[in-house]
């Protein structure tokens, strides 16, 4: 009897078993062919909003959320270097022309720092790129050399009375001699020095170009920061009338 029993128990659990079985299926089917219509009538972005539910193929987590980084599909301006306005150095000396080329004769190896830095102060855009800092301490080495130069005059030339100031010289007359104009001219303490073309006289070795009756045209060349050869012309007027001779 209780064999009998447990029999109908099992057939019993199998038959409802197989009653849930064909129930599940027939709702996994429906939905299954719920879907494939929707994918026959929506595009793949709005199928799933349709049915109500996530669509697998959205990540979780959103651009906006911690661990993402938003990237604009507009190029990021590019960071523009500040730029200042570059200052034009200043007391930078003159080199007399005879000094540079007595200087370039017999120290070449100074003439090359001259003529690097002169390169450097050429460049713009490669003095842009210093720091205010920067371009200081490169305008001030570069004026202590102009300044080392400018002092090789001592012991490059035998400085004259004729190779003073201006103001400290006195300019007679002119006389000629053997056809040829020369200058009578006058330092303190009443010495008298003749002056003809190509002597050398100023405190920059300045080259007497001409003399005549009225005159001395003196013509003075330099080089300066830029290694740029500038001239100057000084005319000296006689307060005589001129000497015969």
């Amino acid at each position: 009897m209780t064999r009998k029993l447990n029999i109908r128990s099992n057939i019993f659990l199998f038959v409802l078993s197989l009653f849930g079985l064909l129930f599940s299926q027939v709702p996994a089917q429906s939905e299954n062919l719920e879907l494939d219509s929707i994918k026959a009538n929506f595009p793949p972005g709005e199928r799933y909003f349709s049915l109500g539910k996530r669509d697998p193929f959205v990540p979780l987590v959103g651009p906006n959320k911690k661990g993402f980084k938003r990237v604009s599909s507009q190029p990021s301006p590019s960071k523009k270097k500040k730029s200042y306005e570059l200052e034009t150095p200043e007391d930078m000396p003159l080199i007399p022309i005879k000094i540079y080329e007595k200087v370039k004769e017999e120290y070449p190896r100074t003439v090359d720092r001259l003529n690097d830095f002169a390169s450097i102060f050429n460049d713009d855009s490669a003095l842009r790129k210093l720091s205010n800092k920067e371009y200081r301490k490169k305008v001030s080495r570069y004026r202590s050399l102009l300044t080392e130069v400018l002092g090789m005059q001592e012991k490059m030339f035998i400085r004259t009375e004729l190779q003073t100031d201006f103001d400290k010289m006195e300019f007679v007359g002119t006389f000629r001699k053997q056809g040829t104009a020369v200058a009578l001219v006058q330092t303190e303490g009443q010495k008298g020095h003749t002056v003809k073309v190509g002597t050398l006289i100023g405190p920059n070795l300045g080259i007497v170009k001409t003399v005549d009756e009225k005159k001395i045209v003196i013509l003075e060349r330099y080089r300066n920061y830029l290694g740029e050869i500038l001239s100057r012309v000084r005319n000296i007027e006689f307060k005589k009338n001129p000497l015969q001779g």
